[in-house]
This record gives structure tokens, C-alpha cells and sequence, in this order.
């Protein structure tokens, strides 16, 4: 999928330079892909019964308390508010298979929303994402404004913060507007916000990247079988005769030695392709490089 957006643009130099680096651009990459973002495909997915829908306008919730028909999603959009169909790859075939695409070339879990943004009008103000993000404009315009993070850069979906402190926000901005088949690629933690030059539809592919902290996740799985980590700790409670002294210093000598070992486990070459064949990469096991 992503060498399709590419096209003759190499896909190493996209990955190399970046992708989880710096925003990037292409115009007319997605051209052949404007026929999934459009109101029979919204309308496909909103009559779904568990369509999952937000409706904004300048930052402001819709009132209603259940998602909108396709009828009222309509006049809603008249009205000025952005309609935002999420996890569409759940109630539309298409879009599943293009969902399908990414996941199968970054081996990461994807999802799918629609943006239907009335002209000069914006739905959300400066945020960032815990996702890559591929944003392929597929009718009408949208102009970007980006901004890198060092805010919080790296963020996480467990670590996002309610209030982004964007004031703080040090860094020059950008900007890049998107017409019909042009997409945008923006790295996880990058702000941006959006406003429609005209009336704009596009669909934004999130790819949940893998964070250092997966590797702790899978090794976890694997500590049980070592018997240096099934010791238990020194006992803290009111039963402890030890000191507050002795504690800390019991403490840090076994945390020490498990760092120790925690190194010696992440310096073993089969643990690191156990891992990539977690993943879905399969590695030869008597290559090496």
C-alpha cells in the first residue's frame, strides 16, 4: 500500500528519512484512492447500528446524544460541523482492505477515520497523536498547519495528556495544503491542526508504531523461566527488622544485579529475532550480517 502512495518515489528513502521523523508530502499519490472518501461511503458506514461518530464544531461537541443518520450527517455538515466517521474499516469493505495494506506493511495495528470538514471551518485545534498518521485528502481542500513537538515528543496513548500545554510550544511552524489526491504523512507527536479551504473530505490512516516499551512487553512473557526473576523481594511491611537504610541499600543491590541480567537478555541475538518473529518476520536463522 504504501509503495502505491509512493509511487516512484523510493520507498527507502521514505522510510529512511521520514517516516517517524519529519512530515512528508506527495501530490496526486493517492489519486486512485478518492473514490473511498466520499458522502455514499459516510453514508455506507453511518448506517451501520454501531457506527462510531463524533460530531464538532470548533471544538465543540454535537448535543445529540447518539449518532447521526446519514440524512442528519448531512445537514449537520451544512450546519458547519465536521462529521467524523471513526474506525470506518470496521463497517466498510474497501476500507478494510486498505486498513489490511497498512497493517501488512508496517506490521502495526491501523485504523481508519473519515474527516468531512465544511469549508473554512476546522474540527479540532492544535493537538498531536500517539499514531503515524497517512491523511489522504480525497475531495476538496485542507490546509495543514505542523509543528514539530518538543512538547512531548514520543507520546504514548496511556501517557497523553488532557491538556497538551501547547503554549509551550517553541518550534517554527509549517504548513501544506492538500487537494484531491495529494496525501500527507505526519509522525506520531507531531502537532498540527487543519482547517478546510473548501467543503473537504479525506480519510486518516493511524498506524499504532511499536514503542521501545514493547520490547518490556515481550520479555515479560519470557522471565518467568528465569529463576533470578521469580526471587522475591526483601519484605518492606511492619514484620521488616531492617532499617529504612538497610531497605534501600537491600534494594538497590538486587535491582543492580537484575539490570545486569535484563542486559545480558537484550544482548541475546536469538531474543531480538524472536522478537522480529513476533511481529510477523520470519529471519533466516543462519544469516548473519
Amino acid at each position: 500500500m504504501i509503495q502505491q502512495l509512493l509511487g516512484d518515489f523510493p520507498l527507502r528513502q521514505f522510510i529512511g528519512e521520514y517516516f517517524l521523523r519529519q512530515p512528508f508530502s506527495l501530490p496526486r499519490g493517492a489519486a486512485a484512492l478518492t473514490q473511498l472518501g466520499s458522502w455514499p461511503t459516510v453514508e455506507s458506514v453511518l448506517s451501520q447500528p454501531d457506527a462510531d461518530v463524533l460530531v464538532v464544531k470548533e471544538g465543540r461537541r454535537w448535543e445529540g446524544n447518539r449518532h447521526p443518520s446519514p440524512t442528519e450527517a448531512r445537514q449537520l455538515f451544512d450546519d458547519g460541523y465536521t462529521v467524523l466517521v471513526r474506525h470506518a474499516e470496521r463497517g466498510h469493505a474497501e476500507i478494510a482492505e486498505l486498513a489490511a495494506g497498512f497493517e501488512r506493511d508496517f506490521r502495526a495495528a491501523v485504523d481508519v477515520h473519515i474527516y468531512c470538514t465544511p469549508a473554512d471551518q476546522h474540527g479540532f485545534g492544535w493537538h498531536y497523536d500517539a499514531e503515524d498518521v497517512f491523511i489522504l485528502q480525497t475531495a476538496g481542500s485542507k490546509e495543514y498547519s505542523l509543528r514539530k513537538n518538543t512538547v512531548n515528543p514520543w507520546p504514548l496513548v496511556e501517557a497523553l495528556p488532557s491538556d497538551m500545554r501547547y503554549e509551550r510550544e517553541i518550534m517554527p511552524l509549517s504548513r501544506c495544503l492538500l487537494s484531491a489526491g495529494d496525501w500527507l504523512y505526519l509522525p506520531h507527536g507531531y502537532w498540527h491542526k487543519a482547517e478546510a479551504r473548501e467543503a473537504s473530505l479525506s480519510l486518516a490512516v493511524g498506524v499504532m508504531s511499536p514503542a521501545a516499551l514493547d520490547v518490556l512487553d515481550f520479555l515479560r512473557q519470557r522471565l518467568p523461566d528465569s529463576i533470578r526473576w521469580r526471587q522475591r523481594l526483601p519484605v518492606v511491611g511492619e514484620a521488616s527488622p531492617l532499617t529504612a537504610e538497610e531497605l534501600l541499600e537491600q534494594h538497590c543491590e538486587m535491582f543492580a544485579e537484575l539490570g545486569a541480567d535484563l542486559a545480558v537478555w537484550l544482548g541475546n541475538e536469538q531474543l531480538v529475532r524472536d522478537f522480529i518473529a513476533s511481529r510477523g518476520k520470519s529471519l533466516d536463522p543462519l544469516r548473519r550480517h
